[in-house]
């Protein structure tokens, strides 16, 4: 799979200006947008001491320059995944992919996250939905995506706040698959493309199996030492294994 993909689904966007403030054009909450009322949330954990990673991607096209994830990753009816991300160069970038398939050359990537020389590229399910929001090279973002699978509905929070929404068809995330930081999963683990590999560092990437409160991203960006302590993984060096050139970084301190 190439960094274009078909989409067989109509899009549905929302993009906001960098300046604009979202409070006066969305809900006090996305959870209006789910169906949900306050009483129906599910029980956040209390914040906590957040584990500091950070790794630094070498500037040149590679297949073997990757991080992948052990830690086993479940069906997931709701997920939310952040991290801290800069990109050396204006190319065709990919930061997260996580494919269930076997290979074949209608493999498809359960979700990714990607940026090419224009804008982030975000699908699930094989459908591309969030495409548009630009980014520089040389800059760190703080990026958080929320999903919710009984929607097919995706949320956009770039420096703790949101950016984008996206539509595609609903349905659970499978668990099982192959969760991979800097590369582009063909089949699943491999088959990867020197063209789409990652170059830059990312910092702080972590899931939840949960869509995390917009409160709870805001609170993320503003103080990344702390996060809410029901995540699924980070990228300690017990939760990953590191190939190529990747090399860990010391992170900033709390």
């Amino acid at each position: 799979m190439k960094a274009t993909l078909a989409l067989t689904l109509i899009v549905l966007v929302t993009v906001f200006d960098a300046g604009s403030s979202t409070s006066e054009s969305l809900p006090e909450t996305y959870y209006e947008f789910e169906g949900r009322d306050d009483t129906e949330r599910a029980t956040h954990a209390t914040n906590g001491a957040c584990p500091q990673t950070s790794y630094f991607f070498p500037n040149v096209e590679t297949t073997t320059n990757y991080i992948r994830v052990t830690k086993p990753i479940p069906n997931l009816h709701e997920f939310t995944v952040c991290g801290i991300f800069k990109r050396f160069t204006n190319g065709i970038d990919w930061w997260v992919s996580y494919a269930t398939m076997p290979g074949t050359t209608n493999n498809q990537n359960e979700f990714f996250i990607s940026h090419n020389s224009n804008d982030i590229y975000i699908a699930m399910n094989g459908h591309g939905m969030i495409e548009g929001l630009k980014l520089s090279a040389n800059k760190e973002y703080h990026i958080c995506v929320t999903s919710f699978s009984s929607t097919g509905t995706s949320y956009v929070f770039l420096d703790g706040h949101l950016r984008e929404i996206g539509h595609t068809a609903s349905g659970t995330v499978s668990g099982g698959g192959c969760f991979i930081i800097g590369q582009e999963q063909d089949i699943i683990g491999g088959k990867f493309d020197p063209s789409q590999s990652f170059q830059g560092t990312v910092r702080n990437l972590m899931l939840w199996k949960r869509a995390l409160d917009p409160e709870e991203i805001l609170k993320l960006y503003q103080n990344q030492c702390f996060c809410p302590q029901d995540y699924l993984f980070t990228l300690e060096r017990k939760n990953i294994e590191i190939f190529g050139g990747v090399t860990a970084l010391w992170p900033p301190k709390c």
